[in-house]
């Protein structure tokens, strides 16, 4: 894995090879920081034609109503347009960060995805499952 980009509250890296993304989130991020950083995953996912990502919101916070309407109205379209065929995620344990997640999860439901989506308890099985082959 090449470390793209790393700073206190998220981590991206990916494998060219592997067309595999990752984002490991820490903490709260809120505003234009959140906003860099989902701008930041799409600038990574592209640039490099990944097809499959792994988020780790394990210890994301909390996403604020302003940032979640940013988020469905900026990036979830944008996520549904990428080149991502599978994505799985290991859930926040934050209640809020599950809810405005969840939102965002089923707004991007309201596309026509080609892109398969999975919540998964261990890094290990989320991994097995995204290097399956892909079907695109």
């Amino acid at each position: 894995m090449q470390l793209y980009f790393k700073n206190n509250f998220l981590s991206l890296s990916y494998d060219r090879q592997l067309r595999l993304g990752v984002a490991q989130w820490r903490g709260r991020l809120q505003g234009a920081e959140l906003r860099e950083a989902y701008l930041l995953c799409l600038e990574m996912i592209h640039r490099f034609s990944l097809a499959r990502w792994l988020a780790d919101d394990r210890e994301m916070g909390a996403v604020c109503p302003e940032d979640l309407d940013w988020s469905l109205q900026v990036y979830i379209p944008r996520i549904a347009n990428s080149p991502l065929l599978r994505m799985a995620r290991l859930p926040s344990k934050s209640e809020e960060n599950l809810e405005a997640i969840g939102i965002m999860i089923d707004k991007g439901h309201s596309y026509d995805l080609q892109m398969a989506f999975r919540d998964f308890t261990s890094k290990e099985e989320a991994m097995a499952w995204l290097m399956e082959p892909l079907s695109n």
